[in-house]
């Protein structure tokens, strides 16, 4: 019998990266890797288990860049081109290989696996939101929104109808796809700050995903740190990451995903074969770029690396399974002796953690959802809103403000490299309540400008920019981005004041950045 209950909650995000007027989009690929590396394999996981009749009970939050570009008919044709360019890479692979067995062997596994991806995908109807929704049916997936563009909110708090906006939004968009009101939303970064709570309360969230600190430095202090929820006085409940578990896979020393035996990232075919070769299935400026094939192993710290062993790989996912589940039996037993309620370890993390940057990622989920379902545990999975179904007395505390980023604060996304941001965000958003309260009769053009300025508003928000700036990745891009949608918000707004809207312009950047069609500039209106 279970003395106690997981959550396992991975958060699926993407910024919006859907780029029609640029040929190859470096960008597109970001969310093409994440389609076939973490979404098409976990369904894929989902999909055994059901098939198998293991009961489970775990969340996803898909944010609404993510989910708008998964519905999106031009990224799904273009990912139906990636994945064509895959399978006749792998397949060039097995003639190329074929005088190496241990090589060719993981060529045909590629092919093997890219055919897979293809068939998954194509039973969907090349839509991966209608596998998702079947499972959030079938009541083994809970999904739970985010900000309508991933944008720190606790940053945004100086104007809080843009905060209105963002949440708003996301649950409209919400309802547009899932065809229900979402319970929960993954906070984005996790950071929360006073005030986010009577929002949230206001349309109609029920729950968050907290960083640890948020619970554990709450006011006061919780009873069972993050073994139990917490409630703002607004009655909206704050789910603490449990960091012993999180350490289990995120840590750079200990984590799973840094064994010997799991595939090497950082080598990738695309890189090491001759460019005459590798020309068209890289990108078509000549930039090299990952294809997925990669042939090794991580084997330590050498740059001779031995070749990718799936059989060892696998039974190291069976190992590493059986290890964390056997964690969350000893939190659970130790923590429900000194408890009156049933413990919960709510366990967070980045599903592009499973997939992408640790390749036998959904494996692992799977693997550890079999044996979360076998009698020796003593725990239950479960989501955030089926415990508050069965343990409603919460205990009240003021959760602290925090993030899981760089020292649980905000820094990562406010520091020297890019607080210009935030002087054009917060102008911007000033101009856009001023617009909506403005025009409250507008006609049918005024209104698509007033609904377009929203959208680039709104994008131009996305935490993703600050953060890709500070970690000085694609620092150029993430700036562009910014300036773009700040500069098309800026015309519009002279467009609009003046009268003078240009309609041929407005028609394409309204193709462009067609995010939420259902986007309404009123909700900015201050009340």
């Amino acid at each position: 019998m279970e003395k106690g209950y997981v959550a396992l909650i991975l958060h699926s995000h993407m910024p919006y990266v859907r780029h029609p007027d640029v040929e190859d989009a470096l960008e597109e690929r970001w969310l093409f890797e994440a389609m076939s590396e973490c979404y098409i394999p976990l369904i894929n996981a989902f999909d055994n288990l059901n098939k198998d009749k293991i009961e489970f009970k775990i969340t996803m939050n898909i944010t609404p860049p993510l989910m708008a570009m998964l519905e999106d008919e031009y990224l799904n044709e273009r990912y139906l081109e990636y994945l064509d360019s895959c399978i006749e890479l792998s397949e060039k692979e097995i003639i190329r290989t074929k005088n190496d067995k241990k090589l060719n062997g993981l060529a045909h596994f590629y092919n093997e696996r890219f055919k897979n991806i293809l068939e998954t995908y194509k039973k969907y109807d090349k839509r991966l939101m209608n596998a998702f929704k079947k499972f959030d049916e079938l009541g083994c997936l809970e999904i739970i929104t985010c900000s309508a563009t991933h944008a720190l909110l606790p940053l945004l708090t100086i104007n809080p109808e843009t905060i209105k906006a963002q949440i708003a939004t996301a649950v409209q968009s919400y309802i547009d796809c899932i065809g229900h009101a979402p319970k929960g939303i993954w906070l984005p970064e996790c950071a929360y700050t006073y005030s986010l709570d009577s929002i949230l309360k206001e349309y109609g969230i029920n729950y968050f995903i907290a960083e640890n600190k948020a619970v554990l430095n709450a006011s006061p202090r919780p009873k069972y740190g993050t073994y139990t929820p917490i409630s703002t006085s607004n009655g909206i409940c704050a789910f603490g990451r449990d960091m012993e578990s999180s350490q289990q896979v995120w840590s750079n020393y200990l984590g799973y995903p840094g064994d010997f035996n799991y595939r090497e990232f950082y080598r990738d075919i695309g890189y090491e074969a001759p460019m005459e070769y590798i020309a068209p299935y890289i990108n078509r400026a000549g930039i090299r770029i990952d294809t997925g094939i990669k042939y090794y192993k991580i084997t330590g710290k050498t740059e001779n690396k031995e070749y990718y062993d799936r059989e060892i790989a696998m039974k190291t996912v069976r190992d590493h399974a059986g290890h964390f589940a056997d964690g969350r039996n000893r939190q659970i037993m130790f923590a429900s002796e000194q408890m009156d309620v049933p413990p919960l370890i709510t366990c967070p993390y980045d599903t592009e953690l499973y997939g992408h940057w640790w390749f036998e990622g959904p494996d692992f989920i799977e693997q550890f959802i079999r044996m979360a379902s076998e009698d020796w545990t003593n725990f239950k999975l479960t989501t955030p809103s089926e415990y508050l179904k069965q343990n409603p007395m919460v205990q009240c505390c003021s959760p602290s403000p925090s993030s899981w980023g760089e020292n649980s604060d905000y820094s990562v996304w406010l520091n020297p490299s890019n607080h210009w941001i935030y002087k054009d965000l917060h102008r911007c958003e000033q101009s856009m309540i001023r617009l909506a309260n403005t025009y409250k009769e507008p006609t049918d053009i005024q209104k698509r400008a007033l609904n377009q300025a929203a959208r680039e508003l709104m994008l131009a928000e996305s935490s993703d920019w600050p953060f890709i700036i500070k970690n000085n990745t694609t620092v150029e891009y993430a700036i562009r981005r910014v300036n773009t949608h700040v500069e098309r918000f800026n015309k519009l707004y002279e467009d609009i004041t003046k009268n003078s809207i240009d309609i041929k312009w407005l028609s394409n950047i309204e193709e462009i950045d067609n995010i939420f069609p259902n986007a309404n500039y009123e909700i900015y209106r201050r009340n």
